[in-house]
């Protein structure tokens, strides 16, 4: 093939034939000098696509993303019926699919994290892995098996590659945000999917001042782009879905024919797997929910045989425990294991978690996705027994896993089951772990367990035992860990004895530096002068500074001058204070002169307080920063353009920016118009809020134009003091953020919620939390409800807060119940403010995080002090069918019989 060179540089041809790098309108320029037939130029394309996938040898797991099964990136396996054909049923294109795929064409240009939300078997998966199979095929995959895999794969940073992150909080999210950053930035396309449920608890965020369990979580899903899918299929998804199964998919039709599920859900079996656990006996009704609950309560790890066989037993009533024949656990283990349909089994075994090319190797079981899903919200209420937590305590190894069981633990005031696992956790190096149980052991006054824990170096409990002994005013406790060299115990050490006032003992242990300091300021505050110049004189710095204060208030320039002249600063610094407030410009000067920054800066605003132009501008001239300053202030006073304007072209950055503030109070607006054609910000700025306040919104227009965003942002803001919402509107369109909050702010105020809505649909989130604001004002609860099903974060606060105005304990609690913590929240302040502490409790027990901070509260409202105590200090009691507490309360010991915590929905059968 010739080549024609005119049409390239012969660099390009020379960089393209011996590279073989080059963009795809290179290759088509170059294709059409060579005369390649049209027909043939998606061949070359595709040739370049492989060329630029190289293969990358050093990272364990990549393959091809056509060469992927989707079984094995967690698309669910599908029924088995009469007819079906093939692992899966042909896929149903879905109304979101062009968004995605959209969005992984423009993450391949750039990286970039695409991220699904939707509930178990919605077909986010399937989705996601039809959308990579058509945009890259030829990109390699990676479905990484833990965190490091994760951080190997960003530390390789192999070219083209799609990182596959199905459910994402298996990865360990709090840790990956650096990770993902990396990956993004050179060009790697994540795909991940995430349950709403999820997904709203981590990306609300906590009322202000209370801790944030999720802000790791929310900094990483900040990351991605979201897409919502829906649990059942559109009217034109299923007319797709109606046509391919008129054309012969047999699981398609079958589908089709169910009422009560989705279409995808059926396919994944999710009928047959809820009927199956329905139907389970006792002991595999007790296993199945042993692992139900084993992840409810934070495991991701495979759960263990033997970790099942351990817990069941207390899933069962004492008749049933003593009937179970001896086979009981291997006949339960067999029927949660059992294939439905040829598809899900409730129970699964699963490989180990890292790649390996062995086969057979077995590392534990996991419950099906959806009956996880399922069975895990109508388990909410079931109070999980002593058993499935000592065995978690005994059987998990995982430290994620721990970390997940001791914060439920905590969240169920469990701190018999939270004590040891924070413990665990802590000598293993994990700093959260140990300041958490340095607290439980300071709040139950637990002095011997923190003295063993401070002993054995960890810094948490050191603190709060010295905390403790300090609270207990053990002086000679402090002083034996001080002796130690345990600065928490020294600092409030030396508070105790400041606070008695014993100099003497301060004194002794000056050496400390926080005795030092509460002995200088105890001489301080008895006016000691010589004991503190005694201090001074051996170099405690403390003495000096308040030695320094005190001669000053005395007046005591000689004393002052006499210790300046030793090089003390502190005393030079309040010589110079002193002079200044006598006015001795003539000492001030004398001492400058010597080099006396502290005299050369009082000097300075004193000729400023004098409006001495002429000794400032000498000493400015000099090079003396200060009076520089003050110079030009005093000028600005004068309202002497001309001087600032010299010294402003002198490069003098203060003094410009004094002009541009003259300016701009005179209203010249050529001024500032030349000095803004120079680059002067200032002016710029001050040119635009002018124009502004004259309400030129034509000259803002066209400095806007020029892409001067000071104009824009006051033009936007004269726009919105107008009214003029269509302009708003306009120059929000072409992507000015500041118009379009304007815009936002004054449908707000005109209460126009089909303008608001219209815009949050588009995505603008500053008219989408208006919005909810102006429908719960409107008390409109329906329209905020449609909206938070939607995953409209601001309508999911806004309704919990509208709820709670009507004090609808009732209506919070059906949201708490679906994983809302903003509804949760309120419930739980809703109650305390009541004293209903029963329902607290029973929250409580169910792992509602903020039941369990406002139940002491409620106790004391409701007058029961005492229990409140031992709650706070012991936390709750265990929780078994019949809860043995350690209180003198009915009320905690109905606990196990409480059918608000025990009850079984009334629907359900016996066996659940």
């Amino acid at each position: 093939m010739a080549a024609e060179p005119g049409k390239l540089p012969m660099s390009t041809i020379s960089d393209l034939l011996t590279k073989g790098r080059c963009t795809e309108e290179t290759l088509e320029l170059y294709l059409r000098a060579c005369q390649v037939p049209r027909t043939e130029e998606a061949a070359w394309l595709a040739a370049r696509q492989r060329a630029l996938t190289t293969v990358f040898d050093g990272l364990d797991g990549l393959i091809r993303v056509r060469q992927s099964v989707p079984r094995r990136l967690g698309v669910h396996s599908s029924i088995d019926v009469p007819g079906a054909t093939g692992d899966l049923p042909a896929y149903i294109e879905r109304d979101i699919d062009t968004d995605v795929r959209a969005l992984i064409r423009t993450a391949a240009r750039q990286g970039g994290m695409i991220l699904l939300v939707g509930s178990s078997s919605a077909g986010k998966t399937r989705s996601a892995y039809e959308a990579v199979q058509a945009e890259l095929p030829d990109w390699w995959l990676l479905s990484p098996h833990d965190a490091g895999h994760i951080a190997q794969a960003a530390a390789a940073s192999p070219a083209r590659l799609v990182m596959w992150l199905d459910e994402l909080p298996q990865h360990h999210m709090p840790a990956l945000t650096a990770t993902v950053h990396h990956l993004i930035a050179v060009g790697t396309v994540l795909v991940a999917t995430l349950r709403p449920e999820r997904y709203i608890a981590y990306t609300t965020p906590p009322p202000t001042g209370q801790d944030d369990p999720y802000a790791r979580e929310r900094e990483l899903l900040a990351l991605a782009e979201v897409i919502y899918v829906g649990d059942h299929f559109s009217p034109a998804e299923q007319a797709r879905a109606r046509r391919t199964a008129d054309a012969g998919d047999a699981r398609i039709a079958a589908a089709l024919e169910s009422a009560d599920f989705g279409l995808t859900q059926v396919i994944a079996a999710a009928p047959q797997l809820i009927r199956r656990w329905n139907s389970a006996d006792p002991y595999a009704a007790a296993v199945l929910n042993a692992a139900i609950d084993a992840i409810r309560l934070g495991v991701r790890s495979p759960l263990s045989a033997e970790l099942l066989r351990a817990a069941a037993p207390g899933y069962c009533d004492r008749r049933q425990r003593a009937a179970a024949p001896p086979n009981w656990f291997e006949a339960a283990l067999a029927y949660a294991t059992a294939r439905i349909n040829g598809a899900a089994a409730a129970l699964a075994p699963v490989a180990p978690s890292a790649h390996t090319d062995q086969m057979g190797q077995f590392h534990g079981y996991t419950v099906a996705d959806y009956l996880q899903q399922h069975a895990g919200s109508r388990r909410r209420w079931s109070v999980v027994p002593e058993s499935l937590w000592q065995t978690l305590i005994t059987h998990v190894t995982d430290p994620d896993d721990r970390r997940g069981i001791a914060e439920q633990a905590s969240h169920r005031l469990l701190y018999c089951f939270a004590e040891p696992l924070w413990a665990t956790l802590a000598d293993g190096g994990d700093p959260r772990a140990a300041r958490l149980l340095a607290v439980l052991l300071r709040e139950r006054g637990d002095g011997a367990g923190l003295q063993a824990r401070a002993d054995a170096g960890d810094v948490h409990a050191a603190r709060l035992l010295a905390e403790l002994l300090r609270e207990r005013g053990d002086a000679a406790g402090l002083q034996a860990r001080a002796d130690t060299g345990e600065i928490h115990a020294a600092r409030l050490l030396t508070m105790v004895l400041r606070e008695r006032g014993d100099a003497d003992q301060l004194q002794a242990r000056a050496n400390d530096v926080y005795a030092a300091q509460h002995l200088a300021e105890l001489l301080r505050e008895r006016g000691d002068a010589a004991g503190l110049e005694a201090r001074a004189d051996t170099g405690d710095t403390d003495a000096a500074q308040h030695l320094a204060e005190l001669l000053q208030e005395r007046g005591d320039a000689a004393g002052l001058e006499a210790r300046a002249d030793t090089g003390d600063t502190d005393a030079a610094q309040h010589l110079a204070e002193l002079l200044q407030e006598r006015g001795d410009a003539d000492q001030l000067q004398a001492r400058a002169d010597t080099g006396d920054t502290d005299a050369a800066q009082h000097l300075a605003e004193l000729l400023q307080e004098r409006g001495d132009a002429d000794q400032l501008q000498a000493r400015a001239d000099t090079g003396e920063i200060h009076a520089a300053r003050l110079l030009v202030k005093l000028l600005r006073e004068r309202g002497d353009a001309d001087q600032l304007q010299a010294r402003a072209n002198a490069g003098e950055i203060h003094a410009a920016r004094l002009l541009v503030e003259l300016l701009r109070e005179r209203g010249d607006a050529d001024q500032l118009q030349a000095r803004a054609d120079t680059g002067d910000v200032y002016a710029t700025w001050h040119l635009a809020e002018l124009l502004r306040e004259r309400r030129d919104a034509a000259g803002l227009q066209a400095r806007a134009d020029a892409e001067n965003v000071y104009a824009g942002w006051h033009l936007a803001e004269l726009l919105r003091e107008r009214g003029d919402a269509d302009q708003l509107q306009a120059r929000a369109d072409t992507g000015d953020s500041h118009a379009a909050r304007l815009l936002a702010e004054l449908l707000r105020e005109r209460a126009d919620a089909a303008g608001l809505q219209a815009r949050a649909d588009t995505g603008d989130t500053d008219a989408a939390r208006l919005l909810a604001e102006l429908l719960r004002e409107r008390g409109d609860a329906d329209e905020l409800q449609g909206r938070a099903d939607t995953g409209d974060v601001y309508a999911v606060q806004h309704l919990a807060k509208l709820l709670r105005e009507r004090a609808d304990a009732a209506g919070l609690q059906a949201r708490a119940d679906t994983g809302d913590t903003d509804a949760a929240q309120h419930l739980a302040e809703l109650l305390r403010e009541r004293g209903d502490a029963d329902q607290l409790l029973a929250r409580t027990v169910m792992g509602d995080f903020y039941a369990a901070r406002s139940l002491v509260d409620a106790l004391k409202v409701s007058g029961r002090a005492e229990e409140a105590e031992r709650v706070r200090v012991f936390g709750l009691p265990v929780p078994e069918h019949q809860i043995r507490s350690p209180f003198a309360s009915d009320s905690l010991s109905r606990l196990g019989s409480n059918p608000a915590v025990q009850g079984r929905p009334q629907d359900a059968p016996e066996s659940v």
